[in-house]
This record gives structure tokens, sequence and C-alpha cells, in this order.
């Protein structure tokens, strides 16, 4: 026999309420340094940086620990998002904290960037160098 549509609303009701009870065992249960992390992104969240990402990519950028930049060090070094001239004027990260911790992990598609800044003290888009086989020619031709 077909469930009434009261019946729907009372099973929806507290599939609703147990979904809100198991967030809030979560959250009582959060680790210091989860809570930390997830005031951090709350407060990513509200930067125009944020807000400029998901408009330009049509989704949210990844602020997990798992995502190739290390959001929540920079964030504690106080690092915050800047603007780029050589970008459209669109907001970037820093590759490193003031004290020179690195924030892009392994894999990041403009690591490259900050070892040729590294080596050669200059922006490569400041130069005209586009890509990473571009940088390694730059690199060959100055020796």
């Amino acid at each position: 026999m077909p469930m009434r549509r009261e019946q729907v609303a009372a099973a929806l009701k507290y599939m609703g309420e147990q979904a809100g009870l198991r967030r809030k065992v979560e959250q009582a249960m959060a680790s210091p340094e989860d809570m930390e992390r997830q005031r951090i992104q709350g407060e990513i969240r509200q930067t125009p940086w944020f807000k400029e990402f998901v408009r330009q990519y049509g989704e949210e950028p990844d602020l997990s620990p798992n995502a190739d930049y290390d959001y929540i060090t920079a964030w504690k070094a106080g690092v915050r998002p800047e603007r780029d001239p050589y970008d459209q004027n669109r907001y970037h990260w820093s590759s490193k904290t003031d004290e020179g911790v690195m924030l892009k992990k392994p894999g990041h598609s403009t690591l490259w960037k900050t070892h040729f800044m590294d080596q050669t003290g200059q922006n490569p888009d400041a130069i005209g160098v586009k890509t990473e086989q571009q940088a390694q020619e730059w690199m060959r031709g100055r020796k």
C-alpha cells in the first residue's frame, strides 16, 4: 500500500531531524584542530577571492587538507589573496609565507613559477614565460 502524503511528510521531517542531530554530534566531537580549520575555511569563504573563484569556475575551491595549496597555513600566517596584474587583476594567493614556508604542494599547476622566481628573481609572467617548458628554455638560454 502506498504511503499517504502525511506519512511521507513525517518521514522526511524525521530524516531531517536525524541529519541535524548527526551534524550536532559531529560538531561536538570535532577536535580543536578540526574546529579551527572549519573556522578558517568559513573566513576564507567570505573573501572576495572566494567569490571571484566561484564566479570564474562555477564551483568552490578545494579548501581541504588534501588541496594542492595549504590555505590553512597561509591564513594562519597572515597571507591573503592579492590582485595579480599579470592575470587580468584577479586574486591570487602567495606561493610562500613571509617566513619562506612553501604553501603550494607538489602537483600544484603553478609550482614551477615559484621555483623559477626562486632561481631567477623574476616573475615569469612579467617576462612572458607562460609554461614550464618555456621556463626551462629561458633558463638554458641564460647559461
